[in-house]
């Protein structure tokens, strides 16, 4: 603060008596900018001393060792790996995976060629490689048609608008395009092309027809659209939902003028189904948007100062479910600022010339091992596609100081680990995601944004709160994680305690059967039970299926659904236990006051200095025909510190209850804490099981990775009854099955991860 450029904080240290109280801030004088308070932190804790960005603990940390007896019954009875219903898969460019590289519009380049025999690898061959050692990786590598990542059969190509890429039928490239029958796309940032009356209406007419089925879309990174199209910044209708339906119009028309402008051609709206937009902050606002206004593909971008990588995977996966769409990921190796290129010549001079991790410095930029767990986590995510946002550049390097050959740089030598897996493992299945989020589809929920609003116009309001929290538990550890250092492999990787098990999915009533294919589908935020999706609901519950609410949405339901009678009685209550368990403190919180008549209870409320008898209801479960209906009494599930009700995680620790086919332990037994991050896919043969150790990385933007080797993660895996072989398949190596000790236990294999490694396991069952 002296220096008059930095942020502080202070101690109030002042005994508060029982009772009411007001904190004031106030300020006095003009500042010569804006400036915010940041957080505010009371508590009874005299001995609490904050440390860097870390949070105070939070009483539902504790709630995670809360496991029911018996918490698998409180489900309904559908078989929760039934997969039967779900839409699959849609494949990209014919393929159910490809990788996304650049070419370039070299009029002279194309001219010189004989198209009859020009193939998708010379192409690659010509215009991937770095362009300040091109000519020297040409020399080197003539006549090699099976180079690392080039020769990936799935490799395809694309073009940039700046380049003005023509489509007219005279031009080589559209002859290559049209003899070759090769997928391509057009990458859009921050370019208009150059057009002409003559080129410019041919080349619309070529990808809106002969090349349309080639055409993979209109690759738009951290945008929307071309230029002009972006989120208005002020509010199109009077709530969220309402601005939501302007916004599909808006994007549309914005977008019909920009191509009308850049083709010198009038552009149909409906040409905004080719737009592929690669949104960083506000993706998971708009994922499902993006479908609904007629996208087929819809991407994301993601670096290592992005938080949240599964949740945002979540999103698309499920937004692409819901509307028989695809995703596919605009890679991006940024670590902040420091782009991620392999380069003899920095923009910043540093001595004599050398291979730098970034056009800065030879520090910069993020860990290869986050680089290459970013490509396992979006192929098993159930990506279509992944787009490299520096193309190949990254990918070859020239080391130094010396005389040196070209070679794969780091990240390159990752990719070529990586494509070899995919190509070992061609069935990688269906990701298994047997919990449904259900959101409100004008939700905007965006925490990570540049204007800290939803949908950039509207503030934060208790609905955001309630999502932040909710996602919050289904993710732990990622409260705690976000608050320390910022690192690649830290906050952007959250090691979620249940696995990566959730797709979200919205309220649109034309798109209800989707929720029918999930096991569990949890309703949050401002969800409108319109009867199309009650409909679907009643379906799923006869089915077996559980559904999840909040008191703050049980109004909408039957109530024969519900089990209880509402009143408008809120009680503030101090502690709360499972049934038959002490009560446990808790920051104060409301409780809806009920009248059970077919519900039972899974947990109870106590009023401040109630007696045990005098418990209430907190967690209700409601059979209804093989299915069950689960309602939360707290408002939004929420306290009056504005954190998650620690009985959220004592719920979830009860529905998750042989929701897997495949439990992931600690090696000693113990319930996994945030060691490692996991997900399950669903092979013809199988199952897939993912395992991820983000610990023992520790890197800043500009720093050299700190490598703690002890960061370990001693793994087991409680295997179906009927598996007959187990492998990991990144090494490749078979594993050893122990057999069941005792009744009512499972097969059981162990493996250990080393900090910051992936491994990928296939069990084959019967």
């Amino acid at each position: 603060l002296f220096w008059g450029f930095s942020f502080g904080w202070g101690v109030l240290d002042t005994k508060l008596a029982e009772g009411p109280a007001r904190l004031t801030f106030a300020i006095d004088k003009a500042g010569e900018g804006w400036r915010q308070v940041d957080a505010v932190l009371l508590t009874d804790d005299l001995t609490y001393v904050p440390h860097g960005r870390e949070k105070p603990p939070f009483p539902y940390h504790a709630s995670y060792n809360l496991v029911p007896p018996g918490g698998s019954s409180w489900r309904g009875q559908m078989t929760p790996w039934d997969l039967a219903g779900r839409v699959p898969r849609q494949p990209v460019g014919g393929r159910d995976f490809s990788m996304w590289a650049a070419a370039e519009n070299d009029l002279k380049w194309w001219g010189q060629q004989n198209l009859a025999t020009l193939s998708l690898y010379d192409v690659h061959f010509q215009f991937t490689p770095p362009s300040d050692i091109r000519d020297k990786f040409h020399k080197q590598y003539a006549g090699r048609k099976d180079l690392p990542i080039l020769s990936f059969p799935d490799l395809l190509t694309g073009f940039y608008l700046g380049n003005t890429p023509d489509l007219s039928p005279d031009s080589p490239l559209r002859k290559w395009l049209e003899q070759t029958k090769t997928p391509f796309y057009i990458m859009t940032n921050y370019a208009t092309g150059s057009y002409n009356e003559k080129n410019g209406p041919a080349t619309y007419a070529a990808l809106t027809g002969p090349l349309a089925r080639q055409f993979l879309g209109y690759i738009h990174g951290e945008a929307l659209g071309t230029g002009s199209v972006f989120l208005p910044d002020q509010p199109l209708a009077a709530d969220r939902r309402g601005h939501a339906d302007a916004i599909l119009r808006h994007l549309r028309d914005k977008q019909a003028e920009d191509w009308s402008k850049i083709y010198k051609t009038k552009v149909a709206p409906e040409h905004f189904r080719a737009s592929i937009s690669c949104l960083s902050v506000n993706c998971i606002a708009m994922a499902h948007l993006l479908h609904e206004a007629g996208c087929a593909i819809v991407g994301y971008e993601v670096d290592a100062t992005n938080v949240h990588v599964p949740m945002r995977i979540a999103f698309e996966r499920g937004a692409a479910r819901q509307y028989g769409g695809a995703w596919i990921n605009y890679a991006s190796g940024n670590f902040g600022d420091a782009c991620n290129y392999f380069t003899q010549n920095p923009v910043v001079p540093r001595g004599a010339p050398a291979w730098f991790h970034s056009k800065y410095s030879i520090t910069d930029g993020v860990t290869a091992a986050w680089y290459r767990k970013l490509y396992y986590l979006n192929y098993l995510g159930g990506a279509s596609a992944i787009y490299w946002e520096q193309n190949l550049f990254n990918q070859w390097m020239v080391p130094g100081p010396g005389t040196h050959p070209v070679q794969l740089s780091p990240f390159g030598r990752a990719t070529e680990e990586f494509l070899d897996f995919v190509q070992r493992c061609p069935d990688r299945g269906e990701p298994y995601t047997p919990i449904g989020l259900l959101l409100n589809y004008g939700h905007g929920y965006e925490r990570v944004n540049y204007s800290c609003k939803m949908f950039n116009v509207f503030p934060e309001d208790h609905n955001d709160i309630e999502l932040r929290e909710l996602f919050n538990v289904w993710w732990h550890p990622t409260s705690i994680l976000e608050g320390l250092p910022a690192a690649p492999d830290v906050q952007s990787m959250p090691s979620g305690v249940y696995g990566d098990i959730f797709d979200v999915l919205v309220d649109r009533p034309q798109r209800a059967e989707a929720l029918t294919n999930y096991p569990i589908i949890w309703a949050a935020g401002d969800v409108r039970f319109h009867p199309a999706i009650l409909k679907a609901l009643e379906t799923h519950l006869q089915r077996g299926g559980t559904l999840v609410v909040n008191i703050a949405l049980a109004g909408q339901l039957p109530q024969e659904w519900l089990g209880f009678q509402m009143t408008a009685d809120l009680t503030t209550c101090t502690a709360w236990g499972p049934v038959g368990a002490p009560p446990q403190a808790t920051t104060p919180f409301r409780c809806a006051r009920v009248q059970p008549t077919t519900a039972q209870p899974l947990a109870v409320a106590l009023a401040q200095d109630a007696k045990p008898a005098a418990a209430q209801p907190l967690l209700l479960r409601n059979q209804v025909g093989r299915g069950a209906v689960i309602v939360m009494l707290v408002p939004r599930g929420i306290g009056l510190d504005e954190r998650a009700h620690p009985a959220l995680p004592y719920l979830m620790n009860g529905l998750t209850q042989g929701l897997l086919p495949v439990d992931v332990r600690l090696a000693n037994g113990r319930r996994l804490q945030g060691e490692v991050m996991y997900s399950l896919n669903k092979t013809k043969n199988g199952w897939l099981v993912a395992l991820y150790n983000h610990r023992g990385l520790d890197k800043t933007q500009t720093g050299i990775a700190r490598v703690d080797r002890r960061a370990v993660a001693e793994v087991a895996l409680e295997l179906p009854p009927d598996t007959t072989a187990v492998q990991e398949l990144t090494e490749p190596r078979k594993l050893t099955v122990e057999s069941p000790s005792g009744a009512g236990q499972r097969p059981r294999t162990t493996l250990r991860i080393p900090a910051g490694d992936v491994h990928v396991v296939e069990i084959r069952t019967k």
